[in-house]
């Protein structure tokens, strides 16, 4: 397989990264090298940031027709439909997600482009007020340029979600990926740029934390998209404080399961096991914290661990994969940390699959004791089992630490259920289920207590990029 160049793009064009590292990319199935890391410099960060706003302040794409702008998001989307395998699988090598999932995510590219340019077409960008005959318009203006910094563990869809809302909103971007994941990403800005879109609209930087921590601190970064980590949230939160740049942040979460006594634990157990491994444990709203009517937390131990055992652990890059490796040896340290940890003080670890010998594998683990804490996000196939007392004892406990981002309720009384769900502090609620997927046309999500800041939902991405203003002749006469 060919990797691409690691390359930055500004204002159109596109240049090697001038700053070469002492860190490779690795194939996490092997642990084998595979491309020296290279760096935006300083000056290329600086120079991308500039061609961002020397866009946004020549209207070379909020000032033109909102119909050119959905046209050229089409052209895009066209451009990224012949990209979808290889996408695919860049991102299983960046991520250690089986090969299966990312298929799905970059064969979603090019129609997450025209929903985006669609639903701007839809709401317009600017309406008239009713005003007694005077001119009065309301406009949707995007706020500048903004910064959109993605995660390790969905680069491409995270890429093309924030910049096709971003574009449609008319902003002009700087794209910072995870340096453990920039290969789709120069695939995504190159067939941008080959659709046609104005010089400085689209730029790309690539680097680690010093590179965002420059990005987020410029005052001409009106706006900054991140998904990744509480700390790394925290950080940009930080920066751009100085300045008021808009936020929207969607970060880490130990999302909790309720498992009522009433529910069905077979299901229950192959829906937990389900939703805990997808993207290779690596999905930010896996169930992670298992809450579990004390009168049936055995049987659920013993599902849990026969369905995961159902699950095959091998390369990202096999079709018949269910769970691949973590993205890099540092996640799997941490993650071998926080499971010795919680073992030290008390809990039962269960490893339930034998793993490869090399690469970056975690056997799919079950953590199972009377009282757990959990420090930071369990970001990977390891899943903690704790039983309550009562529904009130679970709702303590699941809107306690780190949480916010989703929930999960099993029940077969489906009344108590949504009841249940309801005392949850959570964006996300889902009831005897743990898919991926939106749970109906129109969903929409905060981000709760510590999660973020900000939500999901077309409508509500689509906004945070733009603001509003009333611009018309004002009424005379008025007494003040």
């Amino acid at each position: 397989m060919i990797y691409p160049e690691p390359r930055s793009w500004v204002a159109g064009t596109a240049e090697l990264s001038e700053t070469e590292t002492a860190h490779h990319l690795y194939d996490p199935n092997t642990s084998e090298p595979l491309q020296r890391q290279r760096s935006s410099s300083p000056d290329q960060v600086d120079r991308a940031i500039g061609a961002a706003w020397q866009a946004h302040s020549d209207g070379a794409w909020h000032g033109i027709e909102l119909s050119a702008r959905v046209e050229a998001l089409y052209r895009f989307a066209k451009q990224l439909e012949p990209l979808a395998e290889r996408v695919a699988q860049l991102d299983s090598l960046n991520s250690g997600v089986p090969i299966s999932v990312t298929r799905l995510f970059a064969g979603s590219m090019a129609d997450t482009v025209r929903s985006a340019a669609d639903l701007v077409l839809s709401l317009g960008d600017e309406r008239l007020l009713p005003a007694g005959g005077r001119l009065v318009r309301l406009r949707k203006v995007p706020f500048g340029p903004t910064a959109l910094i993605l995660p390790w563990n969905a680069p491409s869809a995270m890429a093309v979600k924030k910049l096709a809302f971003a574009l449609a909103a008319g902003a002009t971007t700087v794209i910072k990926p995870s340096s453990a994941s920039p290969w789709s990403a120069q695939l995504i800005v190159e067939a941008a740029h080959e659709s046609g879109l104005p010089p400085g609209v689209v730029n790309l930087v690539l680097g680690d934390r010093a590179v965002g921590e420059q990005l987020v601190s410029d005052s001409r970064i009106r706006s900054v998209s991140m998904t990744g980590s509480t700390a790394t949230g925290k950080a940009v939160a930080a920066r751009a404080g100085a300045t008021l740049t808009r936020l929207q942040l969607e970060l880490g979460s130990n999302n909790p399961a309720l498992v009522r006594a009433d529910a069905d634990v077979a299901k229950t157990a192959t829906s937990i096991a389900s939703g805990a491994m997808k993207l290779s444990g690596q999905w930010c709203e896996a169930p992670r914290r298992i809450l579990v009517a004390r009168a049936v937390l055995e049987p659920l131990v013993e599902a849990l661990v026969a369905s995961l055992r159902d699950l095959r652990v091998g390369s990202s890059l096999a079709d018949d994969t269910d769970i691949g490796p973590v993205a890099f040896r540092a996640r799997q340290v941490e993650l071998h940390a926080q499971r010795d940890e919680l073992v030290a003080a008390g809990a039962r670890a269960i490893e339930t699959t034998t793993i490869p010998d090399s690469g970056w594998f975690v056997s799919p683990t079950v953590l199972v004791a009377d009282t757990l804490t959990l420090n930071s996000e369990m970001f990977g196939p390891m899943i903690t089992v704790q039983p309550v007392d009562d529904d009130d004892h679970a709702v303590r406990l699941a809107n306690s630490g780190q949480f916010g981002l989703a929930g999960y309720v099993y029940s077969e009384n489906l009344g108590e259920a949504y009841s249940l769900g309801a005392r949850l502090i959570a964006g996300e609620v889902k009831v005897n289920g743990s898919s991926v997927l939106d749970l109906a046309e129109g969903s929409a999500q905060s981000f709760f207590a510590g999660s973020g800041i900000g939500g999901h939902g077309d409508t509500d991405v689509l906004e945070f990029f733009r603001g509003t203003q009333v611009l018309g002749v004002d009424a005379p006469g008025l007494p003040i």
